[in-house]
């Protein structure tokens, strides 16, 4: 982990309903500078609604979310977004555009830099997920496991204070999700800052700083990886563990 121990994300008690149904029920959590963290629990119960509500791609109703120490508000949204990367279960990517120019889109629209350097950074985010040597492929030409490497350098291209990854291999064959959290464990080691939804037991377990169970809207129980799958403090935890290992496996230790 950085030496920096500032915070970088920090959640104040957030709620968001979508009608009578209230999917987040007053969630607090921070994440300092370079530590990794892995929101786990049953579908329907948040996790995803809690990313997007990061960068206010659904709007929160209640509760404060501080990035870096300012708040991020539907005001300063748009600089925000520039410091909040996200990897997209779905990849996200643009059809009509290349490896390289999908990478290369953000630092051209958004960060405004010019064709060389734009270029140049997209074909080092590229090299760093080991994809350069399919810069001028388009989406269709590539496997899930190469689309979403594109995805994750797409994000970090931007150079982001904060990666979200939501569920980045649930749409991938089996064979491909190594070389995708492969590519996230090397980050991780970078020092990046990185809050992940995922089933990965594997990377949950060998990764993360911290496991955050949620459930009905609530965060469960949060601790340390061995914490929570040797000697978890509330028996739900140990239950969801125990399905979640049953169905993925422990991954690599």
């Amino acid at each position: 982990m950085s030496e920096d121990k500032r915070t970088i994300l920090r959640i104040e008690d957030l709620h968001k309903r979508f009608g009578d149904n209230e999917v987040l029920k007053g969630v607090s959590l921070s994440l300092n500078k370079g530590e990794n963290k892995v929101i786990i629990g049953p579908s329907g119960t948040g996790k995803s609604t809690l990313l997007n509500n990061i960068n206010r791609l659904v709007p929160p109703d209640e509760g404060k979310i501080y990035l870096d120490g300012e708040e991020i508000t539907a005001d300063n949204i748009n600089k925000m977004r520039q410091e909040i990367g996200f990897v997209f279960q779905d990849f996200g990517l643009f059809n009509h555009l290349t490896a390289l120019g999908n990478v290369r889109v953000g630092l051209l629209k958004v960060k405004k830099m010019n064709k060389k350097d734009a270029n140049d950074l997209a074909m080092k985010e590229l090299q760093r997920v080991g994809l350069e040597e399919n810069a001028d492929q388009y989406p269709a030409e590539l496997s899930g496991g190469q689309k979403q490497r594109v995805g994750i350098a797409r994000a970090l291209a931007m150079q982001p204070k904060l990666i979200l990854f939501d569920e980045p291999t649930s749409a991938l064959d089996p064979e491909l999700i190594g070389e995708v959290l492969n590519v996230m464990k090397n980050l991780a080691q970078e020092g990046m800052t990185m809050l992940v939804v995922t089933h990965e037991m594997g990377f949950a377990r060998t990764v993360s700083d911290e496991i955050i169970f949620m459930e009905h809207g609530h965060i469960v129980e949060q601790g340390p990886p061995k914490q929570l799958f040797n000697n978890p403090e509330v028996e739900r935890t140990r239950e969801f563990l125990f399905k979640l290992t049953e169905l993925y496996g422990e991954g690599d230790e």
